[in-house]
């Protein structure tokens, strides 16, 4: 068994099954519209948001795994957007840096809030006449209804506010109109990390490791305590004869009080002192602490190291597990880079609602340079930080070799030039972790010219490859 009876209710894996109201625990009933999905309960989902916000704030390893998911994904040298028509960034540019909302420097708290929850809420203030839209965050927990488009949950129409289903708030959730191919709606909702394709909601990213982070917690509690009660030293005192002799011993002593620090104790050899201290077992509690850790670090998709006992393996080993942590992270970023990209093309969308940009645009390919004409939101993306910080030594040994085995191929008639030229193109994005541009498909093209486009691609001013 995987799981308890009370376990497979509260995560809703059961559908209607079981049959057992999560509230009051009665037998033959479940939440009226539940059917055979497999949702968690809305109880166990708030709940998770309660103890993820409480182990946030008073829990050092859950701060820990949210702030290194947070510096990884969205720190650094932070999330920016690109525009490829420079009449669409005007308008981005208008909507990221506007100093009511100040996007770009709320990347991290957004991101933040979004692990904790595990959604978010943004009603979209968008000007009748301007287009200029802003954000105003609205929490998740007032959520009291979804209503779906087609009884589809890949298609979310409105989000019900407060009251109940039927007396709430409903805003329109934003999407693309199919008739005009705009993106239009009242509130933006994200929502991550759900476990089935017909789930409806999304959970807390800490969801699956909160019972282990209070575990956790309580047994670094209890190691503390054990090691101030190893400190706690009682003395055993014999004093040979009946009890009389005993109470006689203490009322000329003055009392059963312990000896000051650094004084004398005097008696004769008939009174025998001996030290008493509790064994603690605290490496019983080290071992448990780490074995818990090592539960905790994996279930939130970091490497233990990452989180504690830095000491506990070399380089090597740090390095092999770097790869899968790498991955871990680089999915969470994808998916937030995915959501601010989306945000964006509603605000370019809402410009164009309002004739401040043309529907079609003319963008430019950095990698060909040739021109077409896209929708205007097409044009924008958002990029973040690089996951892993390059080593400039092994990416100049990588580069170096595949030129070598290139030019064999080459020559050996194995490959075409062309077929050379593309994966130098693909191996120059891998590594150098930035667009091969048209400019430098010449092979006399400028030193420096490679150099000032090192140099745009990376306006932070770090570099991969020094």
């Amino acid at each position: 068994m995987e799981a308890t009876p009370q376990q497979v209710i509260a995560t809703g894996a059961a559908g209607a099954a079981y049959g057992v109201d999560g509230t009051d625990w009665e037998r033959g009933w479940r939440p009226a519209g539940t059917g055979g999905h497999r949702e968690v309960p809305w109880w166990t989902n708030e709940k998770a948001r309660i103890y993820s916000v409480a182990a946030y704030r008073s829990n050092p390893m859950a701060r820990a795994i949210v702030d290194t998911y947070t510096a990884f994904c969205v720190g650094d040298s932070g999330v920016s957007y690109q525009a490829t028509n420079p009449q669409v960034a005007a308008v981005v540019d208008q909507f990221w840096n506007d100093p009511r909302v100040a996007l770009g420097g709320l990347q991290e708290r957004m991101l933040r809030d979004h692990l904790l929850m595990g959604e978010t809420a943004l009603q979209m203030l968008v000007g009748r006449l301007s287009g200029v839209t802003r954000i105003s965050p609205t929490p998740v927990s007032q959520i009291s209804d979804v209503r779906l488009a087609g009884g589809n949950p890949l298609w979310p129409a409105e989000l019900v506010f407060g009251g109940g289903a039927a007396d709430g708030t409903a805003l329109t959730v934003a999407g693309v109109n199919d008739l005009t191919g705009l993106r239009e709606g009242q509130v933006m909702w994200w929502r991550s990390w759900m476990a089935l394709l017909d789930d409806v909601r999304g959970d807390p990213f800490l969801s699956p490791v909160l019972d282990h982070l209070d575990s956790y917690d309580q047994v670094i509690s209890n190691l503390i305590d054990r090691t101030a009660l190893a400190r706690y030293l009682v003395w055993d005192v014999t004093v040979e004869g009946d009890q009389e002799a005993v109470d006689d011993f203490v009322k000329k002593r003055g009392g059963v009080h312990t000896p000051p620090s650094g004084s004398i104790e005097v008696h004769n050899d008939k009174v025998t002192w001996k030290p008493q201290t509790a064994e603690t077992k605290a490496e019983e509690d080290s071992i448990a602490g780490k074995n818990v850790l090592t539960l905790v670090a994996g279930g939130a998709g970091l490497a233990k190291t990452w989180l504690a006992e830095p000491d506990g393996a070399n380089r090597a080993t740090s390095l092999t597990m770097a790869e899968p942590v790498r991955r871990r992270v680089g999915g969470v970023q994808k998916l937030w880079l995915g959501y601010q990209t989306e945000l964006c093309r509603y605000a370019v969308d809402q410009a164009v609602a309002a004739r401040r940009l043309p529907q079609l645009v003319t963008a430019r390919d950095p990698r060909t340079g040739s021109e077409f004409a896209i929708p205007a939101a097409q044009s924008v993306t958002v990029t973040g930080p690089s996951i892993s910080a390059s080593d400039a030594e092994f990416t100049a040994k990588i580069l170096l070799n595949l030129s070598t085995g290139l030019e064999k191929m080459v020559k050996n008639q194995v490959l075409t030039p062309e077929a050379a030229r593309i994966a130098a193109r693909r191996a120059w994005e891998d590594y150098m972790g930035i667009p091969y541009t048209a400019e430098l498909d010449s092979p006399d093209a400028n030193p420096d010219d490679v150099a000032q486009a090192v140099d745009d691609a990376h306006p932070d001013g770090t570099t991969p490859l020094v």
